[in-house]
């Protein structure tokens, strides 16, 4: 007969024996619940993150729609920075390769910004305004003074954010945690009758990170609105211009559009994406500035080309070196650049100029003997004079196409990969 225990349950021969336990296995267990509890409640909160959720529990309590009737809303004019670039109340994008000249086009706006100074193309001044700085990358003292100074900035109308103090500690701004504090000195600004005009985030992927999302992923579209949209809010509500630089990614494969580094999101949030590129055809230094998207009605119709020159704006007390910055030196709004026309689809920044050169040369050469050929000035000249390239990318690159000879002191060309027939 089975004995019965004092718990009442039958034990029987193959059931295992209960151990004796001890006061440190029993704190173990607790730890060890207390640990996995964690890890969940770490989990719930990140996905709840992920999917824009707060960490508390109000997303249980009911919600209920507000709303309008449209018939009551008063409908506002946009109002503009720079016409058809950059627009106050909303998030711009401001992108481009690496060395593609975007701050130093960024440091003229700002320029621009705080001496009312015309934008290009344009000839009366402007109210002069103000400017919140937060760059990570360049050195404030030997990039970014220097090119504000090159552009003729009123740096009196700068002012930098160089962090946050919390608890008598200085640590790294958080466009999470941080909102508030630039909501406080916006707020001051307005009061004193100085408003601040245009916020930049240079870049905007260094300051993502913050308490509650300590790593942001790019890719993931929720946590990225989860960031910027109260920023968007913020822009509206004190008609502020948030210009965000970011970079393009190395996947020349992709469209411009979807180049900027990160998730979609960056680009469904802006109302402007501005970019800056290389005008490989025109030099080393011929650069354009391009709309790439805008949602909002006016739009500049082109691009700006410009040129960075470099300048010396100053002497370092402390060794007497000189202090060189670059600046842009705008050219013409050119109505017939545009993204797909100045980067292609399958590749980075490409020239305009080979495929029709290539089609014009053959149509030159058609009537010309396969054994003869024609002076290099005549068709350089007949070249430019068509327009199908100018007069530097000939000289660097017309070699691609054409064989060239001196003979007595004359540089005849021909058609490259033709055999050579004789009579």
């Amino acid at each position: 007969m089975a004995t019965i225990p004092p718990n009442n349950k039958p034990m029987f021969w193959n059931d295992p024996q209960p151990s004796k336990t001890t006061d440190s296995d029993s704190s173990d267990a607790v730890r060890g619940l207390e640990a996995h509890r964690d890890a969940e409640k770490f989990a719930l909160e990140r996905e709840k993150l992920k999917r824009g959720l707060p960490l508390d529990d109000s997303y249980h309590v009911p919600r209920e729609l507000i709303g309008r009737h449209l018939n009551t809303v008063q409908m506002r004019a946009i109002d503009w920075l720079w016409t058809g670039w950059i627009p106050k109340g909303y998030i711009t994008i401001w992108a481009g390769e690496t060395g593609a000249g975007k701050s130093t086009v960024l440091a003229d706006v700002t320029a621009k910004v705080t001496t009312g100074a015309p934008w290009p193309g344009e000839h009366e001044p402007r109210q002069q305004g103000r400017v919140l700085w937060l760059g990570s990358e360049d050195g404030i003292e030997e990039l970014t003074v220097p090119r504000l100074v090159a552009c003729g900035a009123n740096l009196a109308n700068v002012t930098e954010i160089q962090g946050v103090v919390q608890l008598g500690k200085r640590n790294t701004f958080s466009m999470q945690d941080d909102l508030s504090a630039v909501k406080r000195w916006l707020a001051d600004a307005q009061e004193c009758d100085a408003p601040f005009d245009m916020l930049v985030i240079d870049p905007v992927t260094s300051y993502l990170p913050g308490h509650k999302l300590r790593k942001v992923d790019l890719n993931d579209a929720g946590q990225l609105r989860a960031v910027l949209e109260p920023w968007l809010l913020l822009a509206q509500e004190y008609s502020l211009a948030i210009v965000c630089v970011t970079h393009f990614m190395k996947d020349t494969t992709r469209a411009m559009l979807h180049r900027v580094l990160g998730s979609a999101a960056f680009t469904q949030t802006c109302r402007s994406l501005c970019s800056v590129i290389a005008r490989p055809d025109d030099g080393m230094y011929a650069k354009a500035l391009i709309q790439v998207k805008g949602n909002l009605p006016e739009h500049p119709g082109g691009a700006w080309k410009f040129r960075t020159v470099k300048v010396q704006v100053g002497i370092d007390p402390r060794n007497q070196k000189p202090i060189h910055a670059t600046c842009p030196e705008w050219e013409q709004l050119d109505a017939s650049l545009t993204p797909e026309n100045l980067v292609g689809g399958t590749r980075g920044p490409i020239s305009k100029y080979p495929a029709a050169f290539g089609l014009w040369l053959r149509a030159q050469f058609m009537t010309t003997p396969v054994n003869e050929s024609q002076r290099v000035t005549d068709v350089k000249a007949a070249a430019l004079a068509a327009g199908v390239v100018t007069a530097r990318w000939w000289d660097e690159h017309s070699i691609t196409y054409l064989e060239k000879q001196n003979f007595g002191g004359v540089w005849y060309c021909r058609l490259k990969n033709i055999p050579n027939e004789t009579p």
